[in-house]
């Protein structure tokens, strides 16, 4: 942590010799600090558990396609990019908003978090810890007396010393700059999946789920008192009465899951995004009237758990309202995917299109394409409708032996019987899910 003294009073009676040395001091230590920061072991454990999520998401594309659709070195390179620009966007507006937090009631929010994760893997978000610490710090000053009990005392006390208002600040800024990362990645990530539909038919869908490393500088609290001097007339905002405060750097992860299985990637982001937008503005909000008014912050913390799980089941329902969209047409072959690099990208065959025509021969299976395909030995022409109806004519040329290598996946059809199981997402579902295949293998 770096940590800088914030007494301007008495700091504006030096000479300007002096407060130009100890001002390039600081500098020094905070660009020292920030280039230690890349020497946390913490940045490459995350780094590596992102590669490794990726990874995972290649082998399940090739089980299922025999292709990858994602490199998991580019993959993990885009999000270390992507999330140290969003880091920096959350830490200057953090900053600029006034959000100073302790350091305690950091290490509690990510003790919480992990605790949730091993109820439910989605549950690992510091919306949901923020929340239940606040509703925690609620109840401790409800009831102070128990500091006294035996066992109990220490973690109630940190409960009573928490200030929940910049952790649901500083959670709100995250989802808001969260959503700006899942519009900007544009669902890059997303993987097609055989999955089993509402009727036990099994239809296609895509897994939207990506992380970025997202690394924080946050101002901390370092010991109580008041502050003489400020950023701006009423700095800090969303905090208490602070004497001095720090830089903290901490290494975080941001992501989100979810999946469609009756959208585009692409318009599955947009919705994404757009409602986290309004999910951090309005706890922005309530942070910002419990600053006026503190009762409110149950309010804050009620909406932080409640509103980021109506996101969640809003989503679900959504998916459920509307027909499987990755399924057969009577038209001809839907694309499910297209696998990068291959010439089906190349010539702009897209996602949600239905290949009608091959070398004017009707295709109304995957049984169809890849003989209609063989009609011309060199070269291949396709009438293909859009997702807008429209008809479009592309053509590409074949190499000898190579008709297999076009590069479209095709959605699932009535003898597809590989799928994937998404019903076990917690932690310890997930454990117990190897301990049945090791027994299985013993």
């Amino acid at each position: 942590m770096i940590t800088t003294a914030n007494h301007m009073s008495w700091f504006s009676s030096f000479p300007f010799e002096v407060r130009q040395l100890a001002i390039q001091a600081d500098m020094l230590s905070i660009a020292y600090g920030f280039a230690a920061f890349f020497l946390n072991p913490v940045f490459y454990l995350f780094l590596g558990f992102i590669y490794l999520h990726y990874r995972r998401q290649m082998k399940l594309e090739r089980q299922l396609f025999a292709a990858r659709m994602q490199s998991p070195l580019l993959s993990t390179i885009r999000a270390a990019g992507m999330g140290v620009a969003g880091g920096l966007c959350i830490s200057l507006l953090a900053a600029g908003l006034g959000v100073v937090v302790q350091a305690q009631d950091l290490w509690i929010l990510w003790a919480l978090a992990l605790l949730l994760a091993l109820v439910r893997l989605r549950f690992l978000c510091f919306a949901y810890a923020a929340g239940l610490l606040t509703v925690f710090h609620v109840i401790a000053q409800l009831f102070p007396g128990l500091q006294d009990v035996p066992g109990l005392g220490s973690v109630w006390t940190m409960l009573l010393q928490a200030k929940p208002i910049p952790l649901l600040a500083l959670v709100a800024i995250m989802h808001l700059i969260e959503a700006m990362l899942v519009r900007w990645n544009g669902g890059r990530d997303a993987s097609p999946l055989f999955v089993e539909g509402q009727r036990g038919r099994i239809v296609g869908a895509y897994l939207l789920h990506s992380f970025w490393l997202t690394p924080l500088a946050l101002f901390v609290q370092v010991e109580p008192g008041t502050i003489s001097g400020a950023l701006y007339p009423g700095w800090p905002f969303f905090s208490g009465e602070l004497a001095s405060f720090g830089l903290m750097l901490l290494p975080t992860v941001t992501g989100f899951s979810d999946m469609t299985q009756t959208m585009t990637p692409l318009e599955k982001v947009k919705q994404i995004s757009k409602n986290l937008t309004w999910y951090a503005v309005g706890l922005l909000a309530l942070c910002a009237l419990s600053v006026l008014f503190a009762p409110l912050v149950l309010l804050a913390a009620l909406f932080a758990l409640f509103g980021h799980e109506a996101l969640f089941f809003w989503s679900q329902w959504k998916e459920r309202k509307r027909s499987p969209y990755y399924i057969q047409s009577s038209r001809g072959i839907k694309v499910m995917g297209v696998i990068p690099g291959t010439r089906a990208e190349e010539i702009g065959i897209a996602t949600g299109e239905i290949i009608v025509k091959v070398n004017g021969i009707p295709v109304r299976d995957k049984e169809d394409l890849y003989p209609a395909l063989q009609a011309n030995p060199a070269f291949c022409k396709m009438e293909v409708l859009t997702r807008e109806g429209e008809m479009k004519f592309v053509q590409c040329a074949v190499y000898a032996g190579n008709h297999h290598q076009l590069g479209i996946i095709v959605v699932p059809d009535a003898t597809t019987r590989v799928f994937v199981d998404l019903k076990r997402s917690s932690v310890v579902e997930l454990i117990k899910q190897k301990l049945e295949k090791l027994n299985v293998g013993a």
